[in-house]
């Protein structure tokens, strides 16, 4: 029973992390592409929080995306499989991205 309680907050979590992403990145930072990213990565700059971060997107889906803030390899990992808002606003911006975010459901 404790299980699926903590499962409940995870859940909860997610959901609150795509809400901020939806709401407060895509609103209030920049997400920009870099030209040539690295190698077949797809490279974003997120400016606007408190510090600057990169994203980087794997366009064949081979590898999960990165973001260098440290929620990312906190607790965004723990609840998310590594989704931070970051990461959630670009794929949410970039419509070749948008079929990634299936993975935090999965």
């Amino acid at each position: 029973m404790s299980q699926d309680y903590e499962e409940y907050f995870h859940q909860d979590a997610r959901d609150d992390r795509f809400l901020r992403a939806a709401r407060t990145v895509l609103k209030n930072y920049s997400i920009s592409q870099r030209q040539g990213g690295a190698g077949s990565k797809a490279l974003f700059d997120v400016q606007g929080g408190s510090q600057d971060y990169v994203v980087e997107i794997d366009p064949s889906w081979q590898e999960s995306p990165q973001c260098s803030c440290p929620d990312a390899s906190k607790g965004a990992m723990v609840q998310n499989r590594g989704y931070c808002k970051h990461i959630i606003a670009v794929l949410l911006k970039d419509e070749h991205f948008r079929y990634q975010l299936l993975e935090t459901f999965l």
